[in-house]
C-alpha cells in the first residue's frame, strides 16, 4: 500500500510538472520516479519501442543499421559515435551534430562537430548497455538511469542500485548513432591516414593504400610531403627560422593558422591574435624544437615536420594522434584520437 501511495504521488507530481529532478533523490526514490516516468511516457508516446535492456535502460527508438553486430566489449575495442544528450524533459545539453547545434543556437564555427572516438572500456556502463547489439549506421534513442552512468561494471541492475551512487551522472536520454567500431585505434588512424594520402597525394604515395601505409617518413604514424623545393640544401639546426602554417583535421576542418586571410576564410579569426610568421627555434634534435617568443613546446608531429624542412621549403606533415594530442584532443576544435595535417612554409623574418 505504501509503495502504491508513493507511486501515485509521483505520478501526480509528473503530471503537474514538478521541478525536482531524479538526480536530487535517493536511489530508491529515483527508481520509483523513473518507473513512474516510464508509466506516464508510455501513455504519451505509445509509438516508442519501450524495450528494456538487461541492466534497466529503456530503448525508445531504434534503426537497425547494417553489418556486424556489436557484441562483447573487449580490451582493444573502440567506437565511433555521434550522440545528443537531453534530460528527461527533452532539453538537449550536448551534441556532436552540427545541425542540432545550429537548431539550438549553440553553434560555434571554431568547434569540431562530428563523430567522437570512444575507448569502449572507458565509457559509462549504461552506454555500453545501450550500444551492445547495434550495427554500424544504426541509431538508438535510450533513456539511461543515473545508476548506470558510472564506470563500474556489475552483472545485474540490483547490483548497480546497491552500489555507491555519489559519482553517478544524471539520468537522461542519449540519442546514439554507431558510425563504426574497430580494434586498435592506432592502426585505425594509420589506415585513415593511408587512405587520405592516396586520395590527396597520389603523385608522391601512389594509389595503393597498403603501400602508402608503409611509406612513413622516418617515424611510425608520420608522413611528410615536400610541396615546394627549398632554396638550398643546408640542414637547419640550432637556429631560428620563421614559418607560416595551417593546421587541420583530415576532414578539412582548420583549427589553427598564422595567416590572417586563412583564419577569416575558415571562421577562426581572433582579433586578439597577431597574424604573422611565427619564429621557430630549431634544436639539434626534433624534440628540442620550440616555437614563438616564449619558446613554447610543440606537439611531436609538428616538430618532426619542421625538422624535415630546409630554407624556404613548403611541405605537409600528416601524423596520427600519439604524435599530436592523443586521446584527449585539444579544446573544442580537436577531438581525441585525431590524425592531423600541418601545411608549413618557411619564410623570411617579418620586418
Amino acid at each position: 500500500m505504501k509503495k502504491y501511495i508513493i507511486i501515485t504521488a509521483i505520478l501526480a507530481c509528473l503530471a503537474a510538472g514538478c521541478a525536482k529532478s531524479p538526480s536530487s533523490l535517493s536511489t530508491d526514490a529515483t527508481k520509483r520516479y523513473l518507473d513512474a516516468w516510464v508509466y506516464v511516457q508510455k501513455q504519451k508516446h505509445p509509438e516508442y519501442l519501450w524495450k528494456q535492456t538487461p541492466l534497466g535502460a529503456w530503448i525508445l527508438e531504434e534503426d537497425p543499421g547494417a553489418g556486424n553486430t556489436l557484441g562483447e566489449f573487449g580490451d582493444s575495442l573502440y567506437l565511433r559515435v555521434n550522440y545528443s544528450y537531453s534530460n528527461l524533459d527533452g532539453t538537449i545539453s550536448s551534441t556532436t551534430l552540427e545541425k542540432v547545434s545550429q537548431q539550438l543556437g549553440t553553434y560555434n564555427e571554431t568547434y569540431y562537430y562530428g563523430p567522437q572516438v570512444w575507448y569502449a572500456k572507458g565509457i559509462y556502463s549504461g552506454l555500453e548497455d545501450a550500444l551492445k547489439g547495434m550495427k554500424p549506421g544504426g541509431r538508438r534513442k535510450v533513456m539511461i538511469p543515473s545508476w548506470l552512468l558510472n564506470y563500474t561494471r556489475f552483472d545485474t541492475e540490483a547490483e548497480y542500485l546497491a552500489a555507491d551512487q555519489s559519482k553517478n551522472g544524471d539520468t537522461g536520454i542519449y540519442d546514439l548513432e554507431l558510425v563504426e567500431f574497430f580494434d586498435y585505434v592506432n592502426e585505425w588512424e594509420i589506415d585513415s591516414i593511408s587512405r587520405y594520402i592516396v586520395r590527396n597525394f597520389s603523385e608522391e604515395f601512389g594509389t595503393s593504400v597498403s603501400k602508402a601505409r608503409a611509406d612513413s617518413s622516418g617515424a611510425h604514424g608520420f608522413y611528410y610531403v615536400q610541396t615546394q623545393a627549398p632554396s638550398d640544401t643546408v640542414t637547419l639546426r640550432d637556429t631560428t627560422v620563421y614559418i607560416n602554417y595551417i593546421g587541420r583535421l583530415l576532414d578539412g576542418k582548420v583549427f589553427d593558422t598564422s595567416i590572417r586571410d586563412t583564419a577569416i576564410f575558415y571562421g577562426i579569426y581572433n582579433e586578439g591574435r597577431s597574424y604573422e610568421p611565427v619564429s621557430v627555434q630549431m634544436g639539434d634534435e626534433w624534440s628540442k624544437t620550440t616555437m614563438g617568443s616564449d619558446s613554447n613546446s610543440i606537439i611531436k608531429g609538428f616538430a618532426r615536420t619542421l625538422f624535415k624542412m630546409k630554407s624556404f621549403e613548403k611541405g605537409t606533415g600528416i601524423f596520427y594522434s600519439p604524435l599530436g594530442y592523443g586521446y584527449k584532443g585539444s579544446g573544442n576544435s580537436i577531438p581525441g584520437y585525431s590524425p592531423l595535417r600541418f601545411d608549413v612554409e618557411l619564410v623570411a623574418a617579418p620586418k
